[in-house]
C-alpha cells in the first residue's frame, strides 16, 4: 500500500470514528533517532514503517498497537526485542503473547509482516504485505 492511499484512509476513519484515535500514543521520534537505532542494531527498518512512526509515534493505533522510539513507553520497540537479534523484528503484539514481527535478512527489515503464535510456537508470514496494510486490516478494521 502506498502511504498516500494509507493517510486518507486513516482520516476517512477518524471523521466516522474519532474515538479511536484518542487513545494515548507516544512521542513521536525525530529522524536522528531512527537513524541511531539503525547504526546501533546494525538493522535497517522498512521506510513504510519509518515513516509512519515519524507521522503517528506509536502505541495505541485504533484497535492495534505499534512499538515506537519512545524509552519512557510500554510500546518502546527494544524493551520487546531480545539482543542480539535473530530473524525476527517484533514491531507489535496482540496483548495475549503473541507478536506481530519483521523478518531480517542480511540486516534489513523485509516489508512483509509475519505473526509468531506463541501457543503453538510458530511463526507464519502474514497476508499483509507491508506495516500500513496490517494498520489497515488490524487497526483500523478496513479491508486494503
Amino acid at each position: 500500500m502506498d502511504y498516500k492511499s494509507f493517510q486518507n484512509i486513516v482520516e476517512e476513519v477518524k471523521k466516522k470514528k474519532p474515538l479511536l484515535f484518542a487513545l494515548e500514543s507516544d512521542e513521536k521520534p525525530a529522524q536522528a533517532d531512527i537513524d541511531a537505532f539503525e547504526k546501533e542494531t546494525g538493522i535497517t527498518l522498512p521506510q513504510k514503517y519509518k515513516d509512519f512512526i515519524l507521522d503517528f509515534g506509536g502505541g495505541y493505533f485504533g484497535f492495534a498497537n505499534i512499538y515506537s522510539f519512545d524509552k519512557n513507553s510500554s510500546f518502546y520497540l527494544l524493551k520487546h526485542n531480545n539482543r542480539p537479534f535473530d530473524k525476527y523484528l517484533k514491531i507489535a503484539d496482540n496483548g495475549c503473547g503473541d507478536y506481530w514481527l519483521f523478518c531480517i535478512e542480511n540486516g534489513k527489515c523485509m516489508e512483509n509482516v509475519f505473526f509468531n503464535d506463541h501457543g503453538v510456537g510458530t511463526t507464519i508470514q502474514t497476508e499483509y504485505r507491508d506495516i500500513l496494510e496490517y494498520l489497515t486490516a488490524i487497526g483500523l478494521k478496513k479491508k486494503f
